[in-house]
């Protein structure tokens, strides 16, 4: 799942001429260069395209415009994806701590947004994995560890949930009455919870029967933070919102009616590829919030009743990782270079500080680089 945007299209424009063949063959005769230059392929694609002389690595530079350090990422590139489980063999989740569910429909980006967090927090020093389910080490370092490389996250809609386990370990300096200052530890522990976007989808289309099985698993009194993923590159500049609108309500209305809303802190509307916005970044946030009222307000009507109902906050936010390419490299993934990569795991790190009662007060920068 990706949560960057694909880029600006084509890299040239127009389709190329490749000339009159030869080995790969020139690009009017060659769907698979064309789509290479449209950016419509995928890494696997192309990888097969080069091992079976479809295209060649002359042709990728000039004629598709990649650059040797793309083409190497490409011919490098190797997929990986959590076996299907199901979900009674799960672990059940730990006690006492809080509960992160990322929501969204397939290929939103829910899986992506986990891992560029996981990378921002193990960049901070941050992050501890709990060692008790080998399962959520394994997720934990498959997500983390290949987006720290630039490749993102694979769709798995063959399960229900993933999760990982894991500590943030804080520390926060203190002045003292003396007027020096002492090192205070803190800590977050936390349970992640990424539900497959066509398990949502089902859900959404199938109701409370899609989610009973799983209600023994996923209810507890953890305390619970909601994070609604709304991709706004497949929502075709809001045409294409109606239904996505009308799921979110009717997994709204499941998860109240399951009793996990009474134990929900925080509401999360993210949007991602906010990139695609065509602002400034700092134009983000107002953006995204007049997507929202303008393709999502009878979801957000209802999310503003049930806050209200339950006391729980909620709040819309951008996100973006920057630009993605051929479905599955992320361009830059270096935090010095990409902006994208410094500002929105920052902030959403930022909130994570404020969902439960014992940390509302915050500790103000702790996540700044």
């Amino acid at each position: 799942e990706t949560c960057g945007s694909g880029g600006n299209g084509n890299g040239g424009g127009t389709i190329i001429d490749g000339g009159n063949g030869g080995t790969g063959g020139g690009g009017v005769n060659n769907p698979l260069l064309n789509r290479i230059v449209e950016r419509k392929a995928n890494v696997l694609e192309i990888q097969d395209g080069l091992l079976n002389n479809l295209v060649t690595v002359d042709q990728l530079k000039n004629e598709c415009f990649l650059t040797d350090e793309l083409i190497q990422r490409i011919y490098s590139y190797t997929p990986k994806q959590m076996s299907p489980i199901d979900i009674d063999a799960l672990p059940s989740l730990k006690p006492d701590r809080t509960d992160f569910y990322f929501l969204g429909m397939p290929s939103a980006g829910k899986s992506c947004l986990v891992a560029s967090l996981l990378a921002h927090w193990m960049h901070l020093g941050i992050a501890s994995p709990e060692i008790t389910s080998n399962r959520s080490v394994e997720y934990f370092n498959m997500l983390g560890g290949q987006f720290s490389r630039g490749i993102l996250p694979m769709n798995n809609p063959n399960a229900f949930v993933d999760y990982i386990e894991l500590t943030l370990n804080l520390v926060e300096e203190k002045k003292t009455i003396l007027g020096g200052s002492r090192k205070v530890e803190y800590t977050i522990p936390i349970n992640i919870l990424d539900m497959a976007g066509e398990k949502f989808r089902s859900v959404a289309e199938g109701g409370r029967e899609a989610f009973d099985k799983h209600k023994k698993y996923l209810f507890n009194k953890n305390s619970k933070a909601l994070f609604f993923i709304l991709d706004y590159s497949i929502d075709d500049n809001g045409n294409s919102t109606w239904e996505q609108s009308s799921n979110l309500v009717v997994v709204l209305k499941n998860l109240d009616d399951m009793g996990i809303l009474e134990y929900t802190d925080s509401i999360y509307l993210i949007v991602t590829k906010s990139d695609m916005f065509n602002v400034g970044i700092a134009n983000y946030q107002s953006e995204a919030d007049k997507y929202i009222q303008e393709y999502y307000r009878s979801f957000y009507n209802e999310l503003t009743r049930l806050a209200n109902k339950h006391r729980f906050s909620h709040e819309v936010l951008p996100y973006s990782i920057g630009e993605c390419v051929f479905k599955q490299l992320l361009v830059d993934y270096s935090s010095k270079t990409n902006e994208h990569l410094r500002i929105f795991p920052e902030e959403l790190s930022q909130r994570v500080l404020k969902l439960t009662g014992r940390f509302k007060g915050g500790f103000g920068g702790l996540f700044t680089n």
